[in-house]
């Protein structure tokens, strides 16, 4: 788990939950056909999924982090874009010599010299277990043909607000599904009261954006922390805000790791040692923040496997098939079951929930007086999120107009502009259009 950066204020202030990995680096090795055995991949029973052809393909999952070498064997092709941003008072720059950068370069590991800054391999570890390629020394990814989005910060929260606003913002284009944050800290210089993150002020543009993500089906997951407190009120940082999932981790054991923060905010576990990229060569990953991107791939792994699912059924099935750990803290804790998660969602074939009344289900987008207007039939009691011109705007519950049979969302944005909307009824996308305001 990547600690936070130190800032100059109170709010910036985070002590973080260090992991310590333990490194058995080896030689490069020249990439073979097929997986070499993996006791993690074993644990979580994912090899079935495999064999039905779902590995991830057509998809992407986002990190914040350390980025990654580009150079090495586990991530060649892999890696389709990256953000960079670095404080203005470090001595730390992006690939292009500034403090920000966007595009697959800005992925990278940091670089000083023309070399990658060894000790920082954190982005290596984290992304090469969700998505790693698979070689003859590793077994790569457990969703090893999806793609690697990266961002590569220091950790302040300006940086991971602007790193998850550019995920957002890329995220149909790289088609992205998860987003997976193996950093944090508790809020230990703070007011007690702040440790309930979503009461944060701070960190309200942060929760809203993970929260628009969640709407249109990307869900957060975020390490629940590596500091084993048995008074905390929450979880750490970020796995604390209310739309993110907070994964704990597992031992070869299968029982929970000692370190573990545990609280009731966790939804999921998995193993916290599986093989993965170093800065050049491999090593075995430690703490929530391996077990984190384990999570992110096996999601990724089911929504490629059912893409008429939501992802909130997909998260449910993970989380009911999941084989109970108990703790000293709390019991019945799932870790993650891909082959049952997958067997569950397979064998549901009900029918999406429709309305008791059969009604007429419709969106409409559009203009009037300078305004954008949304209307929607059918979805009464349902929660609509929207983009209009590059702004987010929610309606939970959505509820009818006054006197009619249709409800109505507006936006004012000015007459004369051609404005892109789209609109999405429980994080499904159900209508978009670029329309000139009149």
């Amino acid at each position: 788990m990547r600690e936070l950066g130190e800032e100059k204020n109170l709010v910036r202030k985070i002590f973080a939950a260090l992991s310590v990995a333990v490194l058995s680096v080896v030689g490069l090795a020249a990439p073979a056909s097929a997986n070499v055995a993996e006791p993690a991949f074993d644990m979580v029973k994912v090899s079935s999924v495999w064999d039905a052809g779902h590995t991830g393909s057509g998809a992407s999952i986002a990190f914040i982090d350390q980025g990654v070498n580009l150079t090495h064997e586990y991530f060649q092709g892999q890696v389709i874009d990256g953000f960079c941003l670095y404080a203005s008072y470090t001595n730390n720059y992006c690939p292009n010599g500034s403090k920000s950068q966007t595009g697959l370069i800005a992925a990278s590991q940091r670089i000083v010299n023309n070399f990658p800054v060894f000790a920082e391999n954190h982005g290596n570890m984290v992304a090469g277990i969700a998505a790693g390629k698979p070689n003859s020394v590793a077994a790569g990814g457990i969703a090893p043909e999806a793609k690697i989005v990266m961002a590569n910060i220091d950790l302040t929260l300006e940086g991971i607000t602007a790193a998850t606003r550019y995920i957002s913002d890329r995220a149909a284009a790289n088609n992205t599904v998860a987003v997976s944050l193996s950093f944090g800290g508790l809020f230990s210089e703070m007011p007690r009261s702040w440790l309930l993150c979503d009461n944060n002020p701070a960190l309200a543009e942060l929760a809203t954006l993970i929260g628009d993500m969640r709407d249109r089906g990307i869900i957060t997951f975020a390490a629940a922390g590596n500091t084993p407190v048995l008074d905390i009120a929450t979880s750490v940082f970020p796995s604390c805000l209310q739309d993110v999932v907070a994964v704990g981790s597992v031992n070869s054991f299968g029982e929970i790791s000692w370190y573990v923060t545990m609280s009731e905010k966790i939804e999921l576990l998995a193993p916290d040692f599986t093989r993965s990229a170093d800065t050049l060569g491999y090593l075995t990953g430690s703490g929530t923040s391996a077990a984190t991107p384990m999570v992110a791939g096996a999601f990724t792994l089911l929504k490629q496997a059912f893409p008429d699912k939501t992802s909130e059924q997909v998260l449910a099935a993970l989380k009911a098939t999941g084989s109970m750990v108990d703790d000293v803290i709390r019991k019945d804790i799932p870790m993650v079951n891909v082959a049952a998660a997958y067997n569950s969602l397979a064998s549901d074939t009900s029918a999406p929930e429709t309305p008791e009344e059969n009604l007429e289900q419709k969106v409409t987008i559009g203009t009037f007086n300078g305004y954008i207007a949304i209307y929607t039939k059918g979805y009464e009691g349902r929660r609509l999120t929207a983009k209009v011109a590059g702004r987010w705007l929610k309606v939970d519950p959505i509820t009818l107009a006054p006197g009619k049979s249709y409800s109505l969302t507006k936006r004012n944005t000015g007459a004369g502009y051609q404005i892109s909307v789209a609109v999405y009824i429980d994080g499904v996308l159900k209508a978009e259009d670029s329309v000139l305001t009149r």
